[in-house]
Parts: structure tokens; C-alpha cells; sequence
């Protein structure tokens, strides 16, 4: 059944920007004051949008502005000031998502939080985003996610080279090993050395063919690596439920 839209209070100020009809999603909410929240949004021509939505507590339960769902706002601000939400409409098929899938999908959510910045509208995001989002739904999570952070990096700036070696430039041997450094790339592995890659497995990522297990954990490995790199270890927190997650749901599928 489709929500009905909702409204917020707001000052109706003067001399205020106003953004109408704009496709977003719920990054998260954390509350402010006794009924209203601050509300992170992935918007499609803004990018990342603080708002506050004021007297949302106050709302019915099936009104709530809900994560991982589809939403049309509306909010108006000043310069430098926290924008007021005005109104929030869902719109779409209601997502369905549960277990490893929805903590997947709050990993997707902690990933655009942590790796982009206010009111900087990057080109793919936000479609890349809602096609990673509504995969969860009939995909296996692990994949879904080790594709959506390969694209966020490209998206970012901060593509991997997963086809060459980083010395000697060559194509990737398919039966090397291979050590991943997040910087600089994949290198020849030596005997002896700590964890290392299948060339093979460099080259699924590459192309998004992440079907068979062992690709998959190393690529999942490799990604992790590199966020790590980029964030330092322990900031994606989520990361580590989801990974618990799916190792419990991997050996219940065994």
C-alpha cells in the first residue's frame, strides 16, 4: 500500500531556497530535540543533504522516513543553515529486504556517509546506489556489495587496476598470485609472502563475474583492504556485522 505524503512544520522563512520533486533516499536519521530528526539524504541532483525534518516523531509509524526506501522531498534553506524537509512522498515498489540483504543495504548506506561529501552531486552515485539497493533483493548480498564499493571507488576517483600488474604493466596471469597494495595496485607475488590474490580472481571483479566462492571471498577481502586504506581500519563498523552475517549464512547454505 502507498504511504501517504507526508508534511513537516516548518518557519516558511523569506528569501529561502526551495527544492521540489527531488528523488532521494534515507541515509540514516538520528534525533533532535524532543520530535523532530536530522535526516541524511542521497539525493539525485544534490548529492549528500542534511535536513531536519521537524515534528517527524510526532508522525504516525507507517509515516516514518524510512531507510532503504525511495522517496520524493521537498526541503528549503538558507546558505550555511540546516535545510527544513517539508515533504516526503514514497514512491516505487516498496522494497522487501531482510537479514544479510537489509544489513548489506545499511552497509551501502554507511559507505556513501563515510566516502562522500555534503552537496556534491557525483555523477553515477545516486543510480549506481538505487541499482545496488533494489538488487538486494533477489541477489546474493556479498556480490551485490563487492560491485557497488568497486563502482563507488571508479565513481570517486579511486578506480582499481585489476587487469595489469602495477611494476611491469602486464596483463594479469589468470594462475599467478598476486599481492593487492589498495594504492598502488596488484603486484607478483612472492613465495612466502602473507595473503595474497588469484590473478584469476582479479580479473572476475574486473568484469563483475563474481560467481564461483573463491573469487568472491577474495574480492571481498581485496575491497576491504582498500576502504581500509582510505577510511582506517574500524570506521565502516557495519562492515564487520555483515560480515558475521554472511559467514553464518554461508555455512547454513553448506
Amino acid at each position: 500500500m502507498r504511504k501517504a505524503r507526508i508534511h513537516f512544520l516548518h518557519p516558511g522563512l523569506p528569501d529561502m531556497a526551495r527544492i521540489w520533486g527531488e528523488p532521494a533516499w534515507v541515509l540514516h536519521t538520528r534525533d533532535y530535540g524532543e520530535s523532530s530528526q536530522i535526516v541524511e539524504l542521497l539525493t539525485y541532483h544534490h548529492g549528500r543533504v542534511n535536513v531536519l525534518a521537524r515534528g517527524v516523531k510526532r508522525t504516525r509509524r507507517a509515516g516514518r522516513l524510512d531507510v532503504l526506501i525511495p522517496w520524493v522531498v521537498a526541503w528549503s534553506g538558507r546558505d550555511g543553515q540546516l535545510a527544513t524537509l517539508t515533504s516526503a512522498d514514497p514512491y516505487g515498489i516498496p522494497l522487501r529486504l531482510g537479514g544479510v540483504a537489509l544489513w548489506a543495504g545499511f552497509h551501502l548506506n554507511d559507505l556513501i556517509l563515510r566516502m562522500t561529501g555534503q552537496y556534491d552531486p557525483i555523477m553515477g552515485i545516486y543510480d549506481r546506489y538505487s541499482e545496488a539497493v533494489r538488487a538486494l533483493q533477489n541477489n546474493s548480498p556479498a556480490r551485490v556489495v563487492c560491485l557497488f564499493e568497486r563502482d563507488l571507488l571508479a565513481r570517486l576517483g579511486y578506480a582499481l587496476n585489476l587487469t595489469e600488474d602495477a611494476d611491469e604493466h602486464r596483463p594479469i596471469d589468470p594462475d599467478a598470485q598476486y599481492c593487492f597494495d589498495p594504492l598502488s595496485g596488484a603486484r607478483r607475488a612472492s613465495s612466502g609472502v602473507g595473503w595474497s590474490v588469484r590473478g584469476e580472481s582479479l580479473l572476475n571483479l574486473a568484469q563483475g563475474r563474481l560467481d564461483d566462492r573463491r573469487s568472491l571471498d577474495e574480492a571481498r577481502r581485496l575491497l576491504a583492504s582498500v576502504y581500509d586504506a582510505h577510511l582506517g581500519p574500524d570506521v565502516l563498523r557495519v562492515r564487520r556485522w555483515l560480515e558475521t552475517l554472511m559467514q553464518f549464512s554461508d555455512q547454513a547454505g553448506q
